[in-house]
């Protein structure tokens, strides 16, 4: 059976902690930026944004929001309805729908010329989130 469930508070750390690890991910301070950067047809040595970036931003922070939000429910349907109890067990459930849906997906972007570095930066992050964040699910309920 299909547990729809929602247990607030592990919802609302979870979804903020992945906006705030992806975030962090992606910024800056990490040594793989510029090479993503240069994976996404970016400049690096672009200083600020342009007035379309600053256009733009709502829209793009809404969808991390968005994606952050989704991901905590998913996972808490996903292991709950598996009943997952334990943090390896629950870890596996998020590698389990890593693989089968984060990576299935991401391969397909290959046909809008994303290049295989970018793939694999982001899919670190995806599968470092769903991991984590699928036991602490387990545990956490």
């Amino acid at each position: 059976m299909i547990d729809f469930s929602l247990s607030w508070l592990p919802f609302v750390v979870i979804a903020v902690a992945n906006f705030a690890v992806s975030w962090l991910y992606y910024s800056p301070a990490v040594p793989w930026f510029k090479t993503w950067q240069v994976g996404i047809g970016v400049d690096p040595k672009k200083k600020g944004m342009t007035e379309a970036d600053r256009k733009a931003m709502p829209r793009l922070m809404g969808g991390a929001v968005v994606a952050s939000l989704l991901l905590s429910y998913g996972l808490q349907v996903v292991v709950h309805s598996i009943r997952a109890t334990s943090f390896g067990t629950g870890a596996l459930v998020g590698l389990v729908a890593w693989l089968a849906f984060v990576v299935t997906h991401s391969l397909n972007t290959q046909f809008e010329g994303r290049k295989p570095v970018v793939l694999l930066i982001n899919n670190c992050l995806y599968a470092l989130t769903y991991v984590v964040f699928g036991g602490v699910v387990a545990i956490w309920r």
